[in-house]
């Protein structure tokens, strides 16, 4: 009999071929490239490398990572959900992207679960675990201090918050503080790497900051980076999803915080809810706004939007059937950010979006932006992976909304499924298609390819059977083709072992 496992939570230099400089490049040969975890597979969990090449993704060169590739004895602390998040960057500006790892129940000395995350360096021969970096809250520099369940770098998110052409780490902390949460942030350095020199910590004790720091807020759940006043410094909103709006219980909140020359900073930031002034829809008890985030620029202004998972929003008898509303970022001068001018909220079944408003599904659990048809305007993938695909319960399902000069926009609906033309597997009960999405340019041919994350699928039978795999749709001229598309499986990458391969994925 099949295991069925219920989706936890939580749980990129050459000439005409260059890679976006979003896009992970671990080697810099001019192909993204994609990390892909398995955090509860083996004894402590695993990453694995799988490098892009004019082909796409190239299986036969994969590198593997667990804890034992750093020296830890994974039999002295076992299931410490290495990889749980991902997050890549060029954090000492050498053109290699680099990979961090997040580690959230790793211990710190005799602190359980206090979260451990460790910094793996690209090179011409692509990650090397070589002088990595490792960073809990009790290394020398960084302010607070490791305690028990913290499970620091259960989420991370890379940027540029500074604008100095090296990469930052953002790193939440959500149950820190009795789920108050904090969000660390680590600035980059040339030849260095990250440095505790000038590193922060934000929450909503932080002075100036919006919103009240409450027990159980999760200030940290979700966070995402993007531009979205377009002055060239990335900014950093922060998921809040149990933030209570007045007496709505669990309503939900996003903080944001805009960059400046010399990094993060107070001034001008932001706090969003469902009853923020203008905003479509309004806050309810159990909402969950903010627990997925994305950022990319959707009508091709110059400054990034901001897309919002709300998969608890409820409608009339359907439980958590979920949404997702988007607020669209402005320059000019004076900077603006984010405004409620023209928000957007989507759900299924309504145009352009197909499929059925369901109990249950939760619409915009996980999300995802990138320009997959090439046009300019980046694209939004939302993950539905509790969807119903025929009679298979929690099979998983993905809807893509084109981006356009006046938004996201398209009168051709795109849902993809394990049904659709030229998927290589079946929709199976609990498969959780789409439960991790990430978006690189794996072929180098301009145009954004869609990682999909379908880590409860089951592979072979018996004691050989594997569970996990990842969907890899291509980007083309018009937008992505489900008939061109890479599958990557344990197997493929000559993994004998996995338990939920797929469950995190970063290529941007």
């Amino acid at each position: 009999m099949r295991t069925q496992h219920r989706l936890p939570l939580r749980l990129l230099n050459l000439e005409s071929r260059a890679v976006p400089a979003a896009f992970a490049d671990f080697d810099a040969d001019g192909f993204g490239d994609l990390a892909i975890a398995d955090p509860v597979g083996g004894i402590g969990g695993s990453v694995h490398i799988v490098y892009g090449s004019a082909g796409g993704l190239e299986t036969s060169t994969a590198q593997h990572f667990t804890p034992a590739s750093f020296g830890i004895d994974e039999s002295i602390e076992p299931d410490v959900h290495f990889g749980e998040s991902l997050a890549t960057g060029d954090f000492n500006a050498d053109g290699f992207t680099d990979l961090a790892i997040g580690i959230p129940l790793e211990d710190t000395g005799r602190i359980n679960n206090a979260g451990v995350v460790r910094v793996v360096f690209g090179s011409p021969d692509g990650l090397t675990p070589v002088d990595s970096q490792i960073w809990t809250q009790d290394s020398r520099g960084i302010s607070n201090s490791a305690e028990a369940d913290d499970r620091f770098g259960s989420v991370l998110a890379a940027g540029d918050f500074d604008g100095d052409d090296v990469g930052d780490l953002a790193i939440g902390v959500a149950r820190e503080n009795a789920g108050k949460g904090i969000v660390h942030v680590i600035y980059g350095l040339p030849d260095v790497g990250l440095s505790a020199a000038g590193s922060q910590v934000w929450s909503q004790n932080s002075a100036n900051i919006r919103g009240t720091a409450e027990i159980g807020d999760n200030f940290g759940d979700a966070l995402a980076v993007g531009d979205f006043d377009g002055n060239g410094r990335d900014d950093l909103a922060i998921g809040v999803p149990a933030e209570s709006i007045g007496k709505l219980w669990a309503a939900g909140a996003v903080n944001v915080i805009y960059g400046t020359p010399v990094g993060l900073k107070a001034k001008g930031n932001q706090l969003w809810s469902q009853d923020s002034l203008g905003l479509e829809d309004e806050a309810e008890t159990g909402d969950r706004f903010g627990s997925a985030l994305a950022a990319g620029d959707f009508d091709g202004n110059g400054a990034d939007d901001l897309a919002i998972g709300i998969p608890f929003e409820s409608f009339a008898s359907f439980i958590y059937a979920g949404m997702v509303q988007v607020l669209y970022g402005k320059g000019g001068r004076p900077p603006v950010g984010l405004t409620a001018a023209h928000d957007q909220t989507w759900i299924q079944m309504t145009a352009p979006v197909t499929g059925d408003v369901e109990t249950y599904d939760k619409f915009g659990q996980t999300l995802a932006a990138g320009d997959f048809d090439g046009d300019g305007n980046d694209d939004l993938a939302i993950g539905v992976p509790y969807e119903s695909v025929g009679n298979a319960d929690e099979a998983g399902e993905v809807d893509i909304i084109y981006g356009s000069e006046i938004g996201l926009f398209t009168i051709v609906p795109q849902p993809i499924n394990q049904t659709s033309p030229g998927v290589a597997t079946l929709a199976e009960s609990m498969d959780h298609f789409a439960a991790a999405l990430s978006v690189g340019d794996f072929n180098s041919d301009g145009k954004a390819d869609l990682a999909i994350g379908v880590p409860g699928e089951l592979l072979g039978t018996g004691v050989d059977a594997t569970t996990g795999l990842v969907q890899v749709l291509l980007g083309g001229g018009s937008g992505l083709a489900s008939e061109q598309n890479q599958l990557i499986t344990p197997l493929s990458i000559g993994l004998d072992d996995s338990s939920y391969f797929g469950a995190a994925l970063a290529a941007s």
